[in-house]
């Protein structure tokens, strides 16, 4: 029930163009609008300002935080953040972006059948659909790739493979719920965020790992379909 009310929230928002630093109606309004007790419009809008889409100031109402889209797609799907944001006309946008160099642990190691302390290259993004968090990136590939490609730092990530030579062919993927706070993510501000976590080893058509990622995507904005197939 509060992801149908927050669903039609959200749907309330994009029909009447609130835009971040909007007020929504009240309380009484939206029951009535809605159709919902006030119980279950309670649990609804607090989740929401718990995502971050939603803030309330005491005694002015509850404003429009961020706008979100809601995004849906296979996990079988291999596309890009920013691929799955056009696809349903979003504005995409990065908006942070760091580049380290590393050395391998054993964890990377292991990952990209590396040799301990072997460089790397780690680089973290934050990917925004038109000004909401969509999602936290941090993928580490070996510097080899990342010379080879003559790498910048704003291409995406399968245009740098292909500058390498290197054709991404398929994933291993681990998927678990999880929460950031501002303390992993500092653009969530004040809020708590519930994100999808995809561990994930990406290898090229001859079967060589290529790039190891920790993406976490925010459930407010992704909806993933998994098929399932029995054997």
């Amino acid at each position: 029930m509060s992801e149908k009310i927050q669903e039609s929230l959200m749907a309330m928002i994009r029909e009447r163009a609130l835009k971040p630093g909007d007020q929504i109606p009240t309380e009484p309004e939206l029951c009535e609008l809605l159709g919902v007790g006030r119980s279950s419009l309670r649990e609804a809008v607090a989740q929401m300002i718990s995502h971050g889409l939603l803030s309330r100031l005491q005694g002015r109402g509850t404003f429009v935080r961020q706008v979100s889209l809601k995004l849906q797609g296979g996990l079988d799907d291999l596309l890009s953040v920013t691929d799955m944001i056009h696809a349903v006309g979003g504005v995409p946008s990065t908006c942070r972006l760091q580049m380290d160099r590393i050395q391998a642990d054993e964890t990377l190691a292991d990952k990209l059948r590396l040799r301990v302390g072997d460089p790397c290259v780690r680089i973290e993004r934050v990917r925004c659909a038109d000004d909401a968090i969509a999602a936290y990136c941090i993928d580490t590939v070996p510097k080899a790739i990342f010379d080879a490609a003559d790498s910048q730092l704003g291409e995406s990530l399968f245009a740098m493979f292909g500058r390498a030579g290197r054709r991404l062919s398929h994933t291993h993927t681990s998927i678990q719920p999880t929460i950031l706070t501002q303390r992993d993510l500092p653009e969530l501000g004040d809020s708590i965020g519930l994100f999808l976590l995809l561990d994930e080893v990406d290898f090229d058509d001859t079967g060589e790992p290529i790039c190891y990622s920790n993406d976490y995507y925010n459930t407010s904005i992704f909806k993933f379909d998994l098929v399932r197939k029995k054997r």
